[in-house]
């Protein structure tokens, strides 16, 4: 079986601080996915960004903070980028695990606060996961999507 790649697991503009550490503390529930945190402002980028650099420190994982969705192909050189959106494409969760054996992917999420603009989402996939329902929160789709890299992980390795 082909090794799995990178996958970057991205929350968008958080201002809450207990929305951004509830979704850093989900993602560090699964093996190999690195948490990114792109354009938080307000308490989360006061408070939250330090106490999640504090929380990464001490379980000895990796956070990633960033100015800008365009740095997830410029610093950290992912070849494929998804944002989901409710009003995405719809496509089958394992097709984007798929593309995470073959490249290095990141998957953005919008905290919901505040979402990016058209120019932010140049060249830059938009899809909804299937079976998914609208509406959720972002921290429940983050919750959904990692249980099911980690499900379709198992199954194949």
């Amino acid at each position: 079986m082909k090794e799995m790649k990178e996958l970057y697991l991205a929350l968008y503009s958080p201002s809450s601080v207990q929305r951004l550490l509830d979704f850093l503390k989900t993602v560090y529930a699964v093996n190999n996915v690195v948490p990114v945190v792109i354009k938080p402002f307000g308490a989360a980028a006061q408070v939250g960004v330090p106490e999640a650099h504090r929380i990464s420190y001490k379980l000895s994982k990796p956070l990633i903070i960033l100015p800008e969705i365009m740095d997830l192909k410029k610093l950290l050189s992912c070849e494929a980028v998804y944002y989901v959106s409710e009003e995405g494409e719809e496509v089958d969760l394992p097709v984007v695990f798929n593309e995470v054996k073959q490249r290095k992917t990141a998957v953005i999420i919008s905290s919901g606060e505040q979402e990016p603009g058209k120019r932010e989402l140049e060249d830059i996939k938009t899809i909804w996961f299937k079976n998914i329902p609208r509406g959720m929160p972002s921290i429940a789709v983050t919750g959904i999507i990692l249980y099911e890299v980690n499900r379709l992980k198992n199954i194949n390795q």
